[in-house]
């Protein structure tokens, strides 16, 4: 065989040595698995340990860094942390501040006092032991208010007195209210507005918050501002808003003699009604004032007239009167608009249409006028004076005609009283004389009409007549003599009548 194997001798070598060799590498994997296995088991063994006595002793103390109060209480037990808190009561403060609001609250302020062992036991009754690796890991804030008392009196009257005296200079909130807009034309909600001033009782309780459990500072914000009374959900200012929509939205008829002139539209309306607040809540209010002047600007042009007996004019105090009640109770029924008479002329005559041109002088009145052609078209009128009854001067009642019109000419005649006898001539002085400065005459030339420039306005239309009338001429005042004039012709009828 020369030794050579065989064929079959080469595959059972083979076969017997290729298992022993696999064999040997497998027990070596093994056993490292097992030393792996023990020494994580060993791991494990000491972990378990180490977190046990974690939690047995974070059970009496606390896991370092945990605050309490804001106090740091790590690794503390409760005996520890409670003379801590103790001292840190003694200087404890809270600093309070806003938008320009500063203020110190220090634990004598308000008498603040701390249980440090009932505070610290009831923080260590909040932390979980076996959660220890955790809050190591996290940290822990405790805020504990058990064991921390403070004067509630005292603390309102500390905030109270500097929220007063910060709200002196701050912008005070604007309550919800209600404006006019044009492009809807109708009232609309105007919200309510926040300021700087502060309200004391939020602020209270937020500093309170704080002080219960130690923080050391309070910042204020939009929670602890001033509200104003009225909010935009306020149900008297929505009622009040629909309310002056309804009567913004009316229109009011204006009549004189039951006759319309004029209507008051819902934009005249709209400037003289407002929503306001008032001591007793959103209404709506009337602006008697506004309703006057609108009168006043208005009114008087379409209103205002005269006939031949009246005048009058608009009264606009009345008619702010009268409508203010209708917006009230959003009537928009016609509104006859209250005149006042401004002067009056006694009644014309009977009977003068019939007459044509004439001067009709009404003794009864004391009231003369001069008519057209047409006897009905008044060109001319005034009070006057005639002859005086209780000396027997009655001026000449029938129908006359202007025989003269002359300017500036002197009337004379007997003094009354005097008596001139038979054949004799009466002396200078019994006459008198008066200067006139228009003088028509219609009965000779001792009777006529005239300026009487030495008469009081008010003796003119009234009863001077029966007692301190003229000689028996009629009296004109002065401008009224100088108009007549101006119109009269020569030949023009005089009617003089009771």
């Amino acid at each position: 065989m020369g030794g050579n194997l065989d064929t079959a001798e080469m595959q059972l070598r083979v076969g017997t040595r290729v298992p022993t060799h696999r064999l040997d590498a497998s027990e070596d994997k093994s056993s490292h698995t097992r030393h792996i296995v023990s020494v994580l088991g060993s791991a494990a063994a000491t972990l378990a340990i180490a977190y046990g006595v974690g939690a047995f002793y974070f059970s009496t103390h606390f896991v370092p860094r945990t605050t309490v109060n804001g106090v740091d209480a790590s690794g503390l037990s409760t005996r520890e942390l409670a003379s801590v808190l103790d001292d840190a009561a003694a200087t404890y403060a809270n600093h309070v501040t806003g938008d320009g609001f500063d203020l110190t609250i220090n634990a004598s302020d308000v008498g603040l006092t701390v249980n440090g062992a009932s505070l610290a036991a009831e923080a260590l009754g909040k932390t979980n032991p076996f959660a220890w690796p955790i809050s190591l890991l996290n940290g822990s804030e405790l805020s504990v208010d058990m064991g921390v008392s403070l004067d509630e009196d005292l603390l309102s009257y500390v905030v109270a007195d500097a929220v007063y005296a910060y709200n002196e200079t701050a912008e005070q909130p604007k309550d919800a209210t209600a404006t006019f807009d044009q492009d809807q034309s109708a009232y609309v909600l105007a919200p309510s507005e926040l300021g700087t001033a502060l309200d004391s009782e939020a602020v209270r309780r937020a500093v309170g918050k704080n002080l219960i459990v130690m923080r050391p500072a309070t910042t204020l914000g939009e929670n602890q501002l001033l509200r104003a009374p009225i909010q935009d959900d306020n149900e008297a200012l929505l009622a009040a808003i629909d309310e002056a929509n309804e009567v913004c939205s009316m229109t009011i008829p204006l009549t004189l003699d039951g006759k319309t002139l004029l209507s008051v539209t819902p934009d005249i309306i709209a400037s003289w009604v407002s929503v306001q607040n008032t001591e007793d809540g959103p209404e709506v209010v009337v602006d008697q004032q506004a309703i006057y002047q609108w009168s006043y600007d208005n009114l008087n042009s379409v209103v205002n007239g005269e006939n031949e007996t009246r005048g009058w004019e608009v009264s606009s105090w009345d008619f702010a009167y009268a409508m203010a009640p209708k917006l009230e109770s959003a009537d928009s029924s016609a509104l006859e608009v209250p005149t006042i008479t401004t002067f009056t002329r006694p009644a014309e005559s009977e009977g003068h249409e019939s007459r044509g041109r004439h001067i009709d002088v009404n003794i009864s009145t004391q009231f003369a006028r001069l008519y057209d052609s047409d006897g009905k078209t008044v060109l001319w009128r005034s009070p006057f004076v005639s002859g005086n009854l209780s000396l027997g001067h009655g001026t000449p009642l029938g129908t006359f005609t202007i025989n003269a019109l002359e300017r500036n000419v002197t009337l004379t005649g007997l003094n009354d009283g005097v008596e001139v006898k038979e054949g004799e001539e009466p002396k200078p002085e019994d006459y008198y004389t008066s200067e006139v400065a228009y003088w028509m005459p219609f009965l000779g030339s001792e009777y006529g009409l005239h300026d009487a420039n030495w008469r009081w306005d008010e003796e003119f239309g009234g009863d001077t007549y029966l007692w301190n009338g003229s000689h028996g001429c009629i009296n004109l005042p002065v401008d009224a003599a100088g108009q007549l004039f101006d119109l009269l012709h020569v030949g023009d009828e005089v009617y003089i009548h009771e």
